[in-house]
């Protein structure tokens, strides 16, 4: 009869629209399976992925005394926002962004395990620097600053780096001339830091003429 031929081929098309779902359903979970692991194990985009770079630069000032100007770059070159560590304790300083500057003074004479060319060749009495490990008679100027302290958006939970961003967040202090100084600027997340370690000298700093008498 025709109205049960019409009732078959409807339900032969629901049962077709019923199977192409559970194949198109099946199919979304392998895509949706797939991008997952593309981007979690492989690509990582899940990892906060970025660059702290220390730009210092030398000014001279009349006197002994040098302007010392930091810049603080960072970039974010992963695919998700990086929050920084906004509170970690009363007594936790790894926080935000912080800087740290010593003065090294050079050495009078190397270690026994130390021989380079110059102490060999040359006068022992020279005095050096050890670049690598920091080696120097280091005196502490600046301890852990955090420079996003007084950042309006750091202390309301709401400063982050974007994707493909560059910030920058500046910072001056006045030192003295013939100096050698260590900058150390880290970047604290909720994972762990990121940080950049860079030397600048104030040797050799000719002041400007008629400021202070002294002859350059």
């Amino acid at each position: 009869m025709p109205t049960d031929r019409q009732r078959t081929r409807l339900e032969l098309a629901h049962l077709w629209a019923d199977l192409i779902g559970k194949v198109l359903g099946g199919l979304a979970i392998l895509v949706a399976a797939w991008w997952t692991y593309t981007n979690f194990t492989v690509e990582r985009t899940h990892d906060p992925t970025m660059e702290v770079t220390v730009s210092p630069s030398v000014h001279p000032l009349p006197g002994d005394q040098v302007l010392l100007n930091v810049d603080v770059f960072m970039r974010n070159i992963g695919k998700v926002a990086i929050l920084p560590k906004f509170d970690g304790g009363a007594a936790d300083r790894d926080l935000g962004l912080e800087i740290s500057i010593m003065e090294l003074e050079p050495l009078a004479r190397a270690p026994a395990a130390v021989t380079p060319a110059a102490f060999i060749d040359g006068d022992p009495g020279l005095p050096w620097f050890d670049w690598n490990s920091g080696d120097g008679n280091p005196r502490l100027l600046l301890l852990k600053r955090n420079l996003l302290a007084a950042n309006e958006d750091f202390v309301n939970h709401r400063y982050q780096l974007n994707p493909g961003v560059r910030y920058r967040e500046p910072f001056a202090c006045i030192v003295e001339r013939d100096k050698l100084y260590a900058i150390r600027a880290r970047f604290w997340t909720a994972e762990g830091s990121v940080a950049d370690l860079v030397y600048i000298d104030t040797l050799r700093l000719n002041t400007p003429a008629g400021d202070d008498g002294r002859t350059p």
